[in-house]
């Protein structure tokens, strides 16, 4: 790289980093700043980062399902789920997670919540299905009559399959009969929670204790066809859920735990910029500049990744794969080392074959920790998801940095000065 693009290239980085730090922290304390005199708000990077439970405040609760006799305890555990999280979203509460744990326990995490109480006693009451006419007649109720609701085909579209159990085939058989005959819109409605849900016509009596729902909501979509039977299922069950434990996190509780971690984090990265400067010189510079670079791009990267809500397991997935990106540049910076000292070659030589050599050992050790953080997002409880989903972006844009960045940064204070073995830590005392 000759002077003159070194000279052009490390301004430019330079400006890189000063714009995206301005865009990231938010300099007024909000999560916002409106634009001059327009009706538009400038949002700050960092305040689009979704914050778990445990950094934001809220609640969460276990729940015991009781499952005994039924038949189909999979799909009633499935149905109560998806009622919990539709209940909790029409609420309000978007980021809340409802997971199943085991076999019959249920968990549910509401972030910054304040009416604990009301929530609580809406989700330990199950849904109730009942199917009605026009007329407001209530002819088939879930747990009475309906045996379960799955997703079928039907010459090539998908269908909403119903089975009624033997009180529920007679109540159909007289309400499909009923609509038919004494309902001007032949049709019958399905409420869940009191709510109607669908409005499906009768086109024949229906009395051998099975049917299909038929729309063009869902004739294409399994997802969409498979969402109105889960939700069907949900009320065919009423799964009675009895809570075990609750625990309110007071959102000061998450501000302090959250304002702790930056600094604590603050601290160590500032720590390591100093030894990798005393130890490693010109190239602890560039490895510490990286770093800023990889620091920012992977707040970037945590605000707009949208599976990542950030709690306090998934800060250290932050921190850890910081430490990776740190080691990475260790390696480096070694095997330059030592191909100065044994071939005693000149300084662009030996960092060229200082990165060839240790490319090999940051990419086994780092594909290895992606291979673990995969695996722990598969089979791993919520929080140790968020551990590893952090840490798998953490670590990609890791090899990133010191794979190019460094080098770039490398290769342009060699352009300035490529001869200076004590300014890049090479003296051969020290090497030795």
């Amino acid at each position: 790289m000759s002077k003159r693009k070194s000279i052009t290239i490390l301004p430019i980085i330079g400006v890189f980093i000063i714009g995206l730090t301005l865009a990231i922290v938010p300099l007024n304390g909000e999560e916002s700043i409106k634009i001059g005199n327009t009706n538009y708000d400038f949002y700050w990077i960092s305040s689009a980062i979704s914050q778990g439970l445990d950094l934001k405040g809220g609640m969460y609760a276990e729940y015991l399902a009781d499952l005994r006799g039924l038949s189909n305890p999979d799909g009633a555990m499935e149905g109560a789920i998806s009622n919990l999280e539709d209940l909790l979203f029409s609420r309000g509460y978007s980021e809340a997670v409802v997971t199943r744990q085991g076999t019959n326990e249920i968990r549910v995490e509401v972030p910054d919540i304040h009416e604990t109480a009301e929530l609580m006693a809406l989700i330990g009451r199950p849904a109730h299905l009942e199917f009605k006419d026009s007329e407001g007649t209530v002819w088939i109720e879930g747990t009475r009559h309906l045996e379960d609701a799955m997703v079928s085909q039907q010459e090539g579209q998908y269908v909403i399959a119903l089975e009624f159990n033997r009180i529920g085939t007679e109540a159909f058989s007289r309400a499909t009969e009923h609509v038919l005959n004494n309902t001007s819109d032949k049709k019958l409605e399905i409420y869940i929670d009191g709510e109607l849900f669908m409005s499906p016509t009768v086109n024949d009596v229906i009395s051998t204790g099975r049917a299909v729902i038929t729309s063009s909501e869902f004739a294409a979509n399994y997802e969409m066809a498979n969402e109105y039977a889960v939700k069907l299922k949900a009320g065919a069950s009423e799964v009675p859920l009895t809570l075990t434990r609750s625990e309110t996190i007071s959102p000061t509780l998450g501000e302090e735990a959250l304002r702790n971690s930056i600094i604590a984090a603050a601290i160590g990265i500032a720590a390591i910029f100093l030894l990798l400067v005393l130890l490693y010189r010109l190239l602890g510079l560039a490895a510490s500049i990286a770093l800023i670079i990889y620091t920012q791009l992977l707040i970037v990267a945590l605000a707009i990744v949208p599976w990542v809500q950030l709690t306090l397991p998934g800060i250290a997935g932050v921190i850890l794969s910081i430490g990776m990106a740190v080691d990475a540049n260790v390696i480096i910076f070694e095997r330059i080392k030592e191909a100065k000292l044994i071939g005693n070659r000149s300084i662009p030589s030996s960092v060229k074959t200082g990165f060839q050599k240790a490319l090999i050992t940051i990419l086994d050790a780092n594909i290895t920790t992606i291979l673990g953080a995969i695996v722990m997002m598969i089979f791993g409880s919520a929080a140790i998801r968020s551990f590893a989903l952090t840490l798998l972006i953490g670590i990609i844009i890791s090899l990133f940095t010191a794979v190019f960045v460094t080098r770039l940064l490398v290769n342009c204070m060699l352009a300035l000065d490529d001869e200076n073995d004590v300014m890049y830590g090479l003296k051969s005392s020290e090497v030795a």
